[in-house]
């Protein structure tokens, strides 16, 4: 055996080692954050009633969007959330738009646009919910689908279209 081979030997034993060690960090530290009670422990504010308590959409598929008014990508996708809210709601689907941004602003948006999905106020609080459910970059649209059991099974970055809101369903069956 030569030298060479011992050295590439050693970077591919310590990469592996890397991606191993990778893996169990996530699984023990961020997808158990996102699998954890956290979220259906927490309750956030409506637009014009008593909290919405995550524990109430428990059992049913859920998306929720994180989003705000300032976000053009949000401000296009959201009539596409609201329909997919409708058209779904009687396959066990639930919809939830949850704002990181003030109340007016959304109360104002939400009333311009008649918009019929559930929508509650995460505020700045909402983007360290985002990244504990995978959102690491922190950025804005964020979707997040659950299964039945709480479980989340599709996360998106960036704008979602109906392609891909159509996948999701489908995958739920």
């Amino acid at each position: 055996m030569n030298r060479r081979s011992v050295v590439l030997g050693a970077i591919a034993a310590t990469a592996a080692v890397a991606g191993v060690g990778a893996g169990v960090w996530r699984e023990r530290f961020q997808d158990a954050a996102a699998r954890g009670p956290d979220l259906w422990s927490l309750s956030f504010a409506t637009l014009d009633g008593p909290p919405l308590a995550m524990s109430t959409l428990r059992g049913r598929h859920l998306l929720i969007n994180f989003w705000a008014t300032w976000c053009p990508p949000c401000v296009t996708e959201m009539p596409l959330l609201d329909a997919f809210a409708t058209n779904h709601a009687d396959a066990g689907w639930s919809v939830l738009a949850l704002a990181i941004d003030a109340a007016e602003p959304v109360r104002r948006f939400v009333a311009e646009r008649s918009l019929r999905l559930p929508v509650a106020l995460a505020g700045d609080d909402g983007i360290d919910l985002s990244r504990r459910l995978g959102n690491s970059a922190g950025g804005l649209p964020f979707s997040v689908a659950f299964d039945r059991q709480g479980v989340p099974v599709q996360r998106k970055l960036g704008a979602i279209d109906a392609g891909l809101l159509r996948t999701w369903a489908l995958a739920a069956r």
